[in-house]
């Protein structure tokens, strides 16, 4: 193996390896959405998402993403969400 080709395919590996945890972080972060009844902002994230789904499972609707619904259907899942026991400071 000559010595360019063994830069090229370390520096590739760290630019891959980078990548993927840039991507991962970002996934973890999320966005903030606002919830007007409340007036607060909650943190869109994996944990939010997976509730999402409950959500939208327990209701038998089709996956949707959140900010595809309108501001009335969004307003009802925050009312639900707020509902429920386990809807504490988490978001």
């Amino acid at each position: 193996m000559s010595k360019h080709f063994r830069i090229f395919a370390t520096a590739m590996s760290v630019a891959l390896l980078g990548g993927l945890a840039l991507g991962s972080a970002g996934c973890a972060v999320g966005f903030r959405v606002y919830d007007p009844e409340y007036r607060a902002y909650h943190r869109w994230n994996g944990d939010e998402e997976s509730v999402f789904r409950i959500y939208l499972d327990g209701r038998h609707e089709p996956y949707r993403k959140f900010r595809s619904l309108n501001r009335d259907e969004q307003r009802e899942y925050w009312k639900w969400r707020h509902e429920r026991s386990d809807a504490d400071d988490r978001h």
